[in-house]
């Protein structure tokens, strides 16, 4: 397929929710349309998305650890190794991530547009926050602070925060869209120290969060 039109710039603004934590994100896109009728549309820009939760758990983060498989794209279905997971609650989590984003959408009619998008690579900042590390029942309380690099590299491989969505887009006029949001977000802690010690050791913890939310779009063509 041949890219037919260089689309001008978009923005999104998106508010998700789910049990104790949120997320507020905002993206800029450029596009290019693919296909005869150029309804196949891929896209590239930057997004801050701002994570804050209270008293999450986060779990062992490295695939090494976690997973049965560490092979890319093979580790996504690969046997979840519970046995080996400590967990990290931290009382009051923020994360503020800037990265570079990929998106692939598709026009179904004039007034709607399914799509999926999920961060590449960039940095966060955030809070530290007291913690308490659990492992085989006994506690200590510990500081921890976000991951600052992001990085994907599929499944439990990722590091860092990494934003993804499902939508569907309702298109309300020429310029503004209405989405409705499924939201995937990798929110990453770091100990100070590696304070997992068994089966290896390891200073870094996820909260994988499960979100649903609304979200506008904004189109300068």
């Amino acid at each position: 397929m041949k890219a037919q039109q260089k689309l001008r710039p978009s923005f999104d603004l998106t508010v998700a929710a789910g049990s104790s934590q949120g997320i507020l994100s905002l993206g800029a896109w450029h596009h290019w349309k693919f296909g005869k009728k150029q309804r196949l549309e891929i896209g590239l820009g930057p997004r801050i998305s701002a994570y804050s939760g209270s008293k999450k758990d986060f779990w062992t983060a490295p695939a090494s650890i976690s997973r049965g498989s560490t092979t890319p794209f093979l580790v996504v279905f690969s046997s979840q190794e519970t046995q080996h997971w400590d967990t990290l609650t931290v009382q009051r989590p923020l994360v503020v991530s800037f990265n570079a984003a990929i998106q692939l959408a598709y026009r179904i009619s004039p007034k709607f547009r399914v799509g999926v998008n999920i961060d590449l690579i960039g940095l966060s900042v955030g809070r530290n926050s007291p913690a308490i590390f659990t492992t085989d029942g006994q506690q200590q309380s510990v500081e921890a602070k976000p991951l600052s690099l992001n990085l994907l590299l599929t499944g439990d491989l990722d590091k860092g925060s990494l934003n993804s969505e499902f939508f569907l887009t309702y298109q309300l006029n020429d310029k503004w869209g209405l989405r409705g949001i499924y939201q995937f977000y990798f929110a990453e802690y770091q100990t100070r120290v590696d304070i997992q010690e068994v089966p290896e050791p390891n200073d870094r913890f996820r909260n994988k969060a499960n979100l649903l939310g609304l979200g506008l779009t904004y189109s300068l063509n």
